[in-house]
């Protein structure tokens, strides 16, 4: 009974969750992007907020199983883009991995005609290059085929089209492209006004102001805020009227008009506090800061800056191009104050960061100008390989009609050649069996050797043994073990074709032996005893155990090891 009951509360469960699981993703089925851009925005913040992989990619692989199940082709190139897109911002290091899915899905895509996949596509490998593996000018090839597409586009049919152009224009802008880049902002202010990106059109009004103040064109610069505290377009307004007034206010300080600056900048900074964005609100609190120091007001300027520096601290690492400004402020702070060793620190902390930022940009710089080399070069290197590939083809076909006339005279050569090299593998086969066999014999014959030496060192010691010995016997056997110098001659040869090289191996390490020494040596190899070697050699079992000794001094054997164990190691 109770098997039973989990076995209905699991089907239960199991419907549940396939329920659940298919109600998650019924509002994304079959239907274009604009019509669902809302619910996947929601869905990509939500994923991309989550550092747990495994639930993330658990979660993407549902939907692409529930797009697969209802054929939902669109809705499966999604959830891969989604996938590719955590990975680029969780798995930076999978270079490799990242770009061959994108690859993939863009060859998909331009299968499908389904441009908005491409275009985004292009956009997440575009951005992972910028931030994630630092390759600006690969990054820029990406962007530049992205506004190939973006000009396709409208924006009913691409809804974020205005924040392509705005990453690829501020791309631009980030090198001081500024002709590029103000193109790109101008063609976002002709776009359709898009409720859902109602920063889009201000943050275009901005940046182009932005860009004629960095040109010097402080007129043109404040025609593009005014545009912005116009309300040209609504959504979130008060945030950019307030940067737009603070625009005016920077404008009005390079001016020189400080009465007109100073409550507009103010403007800007408190409304800057009250939505907590603090990096601008120390921007800034920098300016105004400096304009109090131009008229005498030190100790209001050094409530600004330390504000201002408190604030930073409260920042992303981007904070770090501010304290340039913001160590100049201190210097002259501290100098109207009469802290000169503090003024002096501050100066130098302020160069440091000019030098430092002066650095990083024409690094950046060095670096983009390198990429683009390598870039050419790898492109060169493309198009000779699709050079060479054409031409190899040529030279293919006419090779296969020559291959097709020498097809038969190649076959018997191939033949013979075969036959040749079957009968020199046999002969090489048959000298490799003919050599070891040699081995084999010379192993055996060297064993017999030592046991004839054993068998008469054992006669001769039992003979000794007698009360009354056979002297003359006992003479034979003497005279037939001692090595002769025919014997040792003929000794060595078996010893080298078991041993290789070893007596020249022993010569090479130790000149010094003698050839006494050299065949005791050679004897021990062969595990002969001192008896054995006595008979051998033909003298006594002392004299044997005096060579030993004269050895052990001669070639220096550490007390923890054997002669033989040295022997052995040669």
């Amino acid at each position: 009974m109770n098997l039973l009951i989990n076995v209905i509360l699991s089907i239960i469960l199991c419907a549940l969750s396939t329920g659940s699981a298919v109600g998650q993703w019924d509002h994304l089925l079959h239907k274009t992007y604009p019509q669902r851009f809302r619910d996947i925005g929601k869905i990509y913040i939500r994923v991309m907020d989550n550092g747990d992989s495994a639930s993330v990619f658990s979660e993407i692989s549902s939907l692409k199983n529930y797009a697969l199940a209802h054929h939902d082709s669109e809705l499966e190139l999604e959830s891969d883009l989604l996938k590719a897109y955590y990975l680029s911002i969780w798995h930076k290091t999978q270079t490799e991995r990242i770009v061959s899915m994108i690859n993939k899905l863009g060859a998909r895509a331009a299968e499908q005609h389904n441009m908005q996949i491409g275009l985004r596509s292009l956009k997440v490998l575009g951005d992972y290059y910028w931030t994630g593996a630092r390759n600006y000018e690969l990054a820029f090839e990406y962007f530049i085929q992205q506004e190939n597409i973006l000009n396709k586009l409208s924006t009913d049919e691409l809804p974020d089209k205005v924040y392509a152009l705005l990453n690829i224009a501020h791309a631009y802008h980030e090198f001081s492209d500024y002709k590029k880049a103000s193109s790109l902002f101008r063609q976002i202010l002709t776009l359709k006004y898009n409720p859902d990106l109602h920063a889009g059109h201000n943050a275009a009004l901005c940046a182009i102001a932005m860009i004629h103040r960095q040109q010097g064109n402080l007129d043109s610069s404040d025609h593009y805020y005014r545009r912005t505290i116009r309300k040209e377009s609504p959504g979130n307004y008060e945030v950019w009227a307030a940067i737009a007034r603070g625009g005016l206010g920077e404008n009005a300080y390079v001016r020189g008009n400080y009465t007109e600056a100073v409550p507009l900048l103010q403007y800007n900074i408190d409304h800057a506090v009250s939505q907590k964005d603090f990096r601008r609100a120390a921007e800034i609190m920098i300016i105004l800061a400096d304009i109090h120091l131009k008229n005498n007001e030190v100790e209001k300027a050094g409530k600004l800056a330390e504000t201002a520096r408190r604030y930073l601290d409260l920042c992303l690492p981007d904070r770090y191009r501010h304290f340039q400004d913001l160590y100049f402020i201190l210097v002259k702070v501290s100098a109207a104050r009469g802290r000169v060793r503090l003024a002096e620190a501050y100066l130098d902390s302020a160069l440091f960061v000019k030098d430092s930022l002066i650095h990083q940009y024409n690094a950046k710089l060095m670096l983009r100008a390198h990429q683009k080399i390598e870039l050419q070069k790898l492109r060169a290197q493309m198009e000779k390989a699709e050079s060479d590939q054409t031409q190899k083809l040529i030279q293919r076909n006419l090779a296969l009609i020559l291959v097709l006339i020498v097809a038969a005279g190649a076959a018997y050569i191939y033949k013979i050649q075969r036959q040749r090299h079957r009968q020199a593998q046999q002969l090489k086969e048959l000298e490799i069996r003919q050599k070891k066999q040699e081995l084999e014999n010379a192993a055996l014959q060297l064993k017999e050797f030592a046991r004839n030496i054993s068998e008469k060192s054992r006669q001769i010691e039992a003979l000794e043994n007698k009360q009354i010995p056979d002297a003359s016997t006992l003479s034979q056997l003497r005279a037939g073990t001692i090595l002769t110098q025919d014997d040792w001659d003929y000794f060595k040869k078996l010893f080298s074709k078991v041993h290789g090289d070893y007596l020249h191996r022993l010569r090479e390490k130790f000149p010094e032996l003698t050839q006494g020494e050299i065949r005791f040596i050679a004897l021990t190899k062969l595990g002969l005893g001192y008896q054995e070697m006595s008979a051998t050699l033909g003298i006594s079992s002392h004299a044997v155990r005096t060579t030993k000794y004269r050895l052990l001094k001669k070639i220096d054997v550490p007390d923890d090891r054997s002669l033989e164990e040295v022997m052995m190691n040669i």
